[in-house]
């Protein structure tokens, strides 16, 4: 009779294990440079600066009928006048919702993104200012993209 109570604890073991190796995950390759406005047009708003060299790397699991998305948010809010925006390419079946201005909220970035997937994408920082910002001494700020079921 003991053998018919291990063998359902042992599948339920199992169960438990696998669920935790195929948890959704995001990877970044790693810090952008510094993004530095240094110029302006006379009479206009200072020019705005970019830059695409970091990638995330996106892993989903396999269940059935699920999907997900990728939400980013700052560690602190960006000085007054000063917009820090990023765009994340969405991997096949997903949808990029475009440039979004990052604030302590985390902002939806892609949606849609299929199970199975395992893409490596763009990410476009994009620094802007205007004149009433000033200016402005340097800082740091910590963007967390985070992988969650969508809807």
């Amino acid at each position: 009779m003991s053998r018919w109570r291990v063998a359902p604890l042992v599948g339920t073991l199992l169960l438990i294990v696998s669920r935790v190796v195929v948890a959704q995950t995001i990877t970044v390759s790693g810090n952008p440079p510094a993004l530095k406005i240094t110029a302006a047009v006379a009479g206009s708003e200072p020019t705005s600066v970019s830059n695409n060299t970091t990638t995330y790397t996106v892993v989903t699991p396999n269940p059935a009928n699920r999907t997900y998305k990728i939400t980013a948010q700052l560690n602190a809010l960006m000085p007054a006048n000063v917009t820090l925006t990023a765009t994340l390419a969405a991997p096949t079946g997903g949808t990029s919702v475009g440039p979004v201005a990052l604030d302590l909220t985390a902002r939806d970035m892609v949606t849609g993104i299929p199970k199975s997937t395992n893409a490596t994408q763009s990410i476009t920082y994009q620094l802007s200012a205007t004149v009433l910002a000033g200016v402005v001494p340097s800082t740091n700020r910590i963007v967390t993209l985070t992988v969650l079921k969508f809807p």
